[in-house]
């Protein structure tokens, strides 16, 4: 078998809301509404809460994963979650949200930062490590941005 690989990277984006409100985004089922093909299913318990010692799988065949919310602080707002691959890989995640005033309008907004640490294995290394070069990595932060953006827009004009 291969030598595993492992990488770890940081990225951060601000949101035009406060961390109260965005911070539901980055749980299993706030993710929902603005990534289109995320469908996490529950393990256990029978729902799937944002909380710690919550287990859901998302994806199919060699992609399937299965998750477990490590931590989930509304205080903070920060979560952590591990995220097994038993076919390719190993990830923990921190997502932490950091409010931001702007004191010239008072607007609410928040900053973003998402720290993935992979380690990949096997023949599916190389591309699972892929989407976590320095430009993959800048470019998944500027989609999750847009895509966040867009649904609170939505959101916004109902």
């Amino acid at each position: 078998m291969p030598i595993a690989q492992q990488i770890q990277c940081t990225g951060s984006f601000d949101l035009p809301c406060n961390a109260d409100a965005a911070f539901p985004l980055f749980s299993p089922e706030g993710e929902r509404a603005w990534i289109k093909t995320w469908n996490p299913q529950p393990m256990f318990p029978t729902t799937i809460d944002f909380v710690p010692d919550t287990v859901f799988h998302e994806g199919d065949g060699i992609d399937q994963a299965f998750w477990t919310i490590i931590d989930a602080d509304w205080k903070t707002h920060r979560a952590v979650y591990v995220r097994v691959a038993p076919a390719s890989h190993v990830a923990h995640i921190i997502v932490k949200l950091d409010p931001m005033k702007t004191d010239a309008l008072d607007l609410d907004r928040c900053r973003v930062s998402v720290t993935y640490t992979v380690t990949a294995f096997g023949d599916q290394a190389s591309r699972i490590l892929e989407p976590f070069s320095d430009d993959a990595y800048r470019e998944r932060m500027r989609n999750w941005q847009s895509q966040i953006a867009t649904y609170l827009e939505t959101c916004a004009a109902r």
